[in-house]
């Protein structure tokens, strides 16, 4: 307790100190022994002395550094901005521009909330890999950006698919099919989409007046048809089945009708 104590007033000391020489040797070594917390102290309290000199660079960086190793990375993304802005031609604005978008996808929330910081961290680093192809972090920044894309993907294939969850049909039908075809590519969640659409048909057809059951049923009967040609090697042989009784019910509805 007394060493601890012992510390924390010699920072606050040093802190409030004009030594801004000694302030830039203790805040690298907290730096280097993982004290992030008081290295981004000193650090920030740096900055403006050594505004146009030498140790700027160093200083800057290091103060987003060290917000990021504390967790801190709403700010350390404005710091690395900051650093890219005021140091254009810096070996280090590289490096800061990698972070700044690396620290909005640490930001990123999961799936289910808003993506917006998701879609800005993928800007960021597409940014970087144009500005910098070559570079070593590229398979990183294409790793990151992947893993974003997935949480989008997933959060627009859920709400799509929680219109048919709570019964909503028509709305399902409109969301799913407006999901495939924005996600062409993602056969996983595509197949997952496309089922649903042929069971919200079915149940959207069942449920409707009689003059307009005709032509709903007709509808699933195209999708169903669609989804077979596409997911006949690649589905479990169980959906196939469910779907297959309620396509040939379908057919039976629109002879009678």
């Amino acid at each position: 307790m007394i060493c601890l104590t012992s510390c924390k007033s010699s920072h606050k000391k040093l802190l409030n100190g004009n030594d801004n020489d000694a302030k830039y040797e203790a805040a690298v070594k907290a730096y280097e022994q993982g004290d992030y917390y008081h290295a981004n102290q000193l650090f920030e309290n740096l900055i403006l002395y050594f505004r146009g000199k030498d140790k700027a660079e160093d200083v800057n960086m290091y103060y987003g550094k060290s917000l990021m190793e504390d967790g801190q990375y709403y700010s350390a993304g404005y710091q690395f901005e900051n650093f890219v802005r005021w140091f254009p031609y810096s070996e280090k604005a590289e490096e800061a521009l990698y972070l700044s978008a690396y620290c909005k996808y640490k930001e990123s929330p999961e799936f289910y909330l808003d993506q917006t910081l998701s879609e800005e961290s993928i800007k960021a680093f597409q940014d970087y890999v144009a500005k910098y192809p070559n570079s070593p972090r590229v398979q990183d920044a294409n790793k990151c950006m992947d893993e974003l894309r997935m949480k989008i993907i997933k959060k627009d294939y859920t709400q799509a698919y929680n219109y048919y969850k709570y019964g909503q049909y028509q709305s399902a039908q409109t969301a799913l099919k407006s999901f495939i075809n924005k996600y062409s590519d993602q056969t996983e969640y595509r197949q997952d989409a496309m089922y649903y659409v042929v069971l919200a048909d079915y149940h959207f057809a069942y449920g409707s007046v009689e003059e307009k059951k005709k032509e709903r049923w007709n509808v699933m009967i195209l999708d169903y048809e669609r989804y077979e040609a596409l997911f006949e090697k690649f589905t479990d042989k169980a959906k196939i089945a469910e779907l297959k009784a309620k396509y040939e019910f379908a057919k039976k509805e629109v002879e009678k009708l």
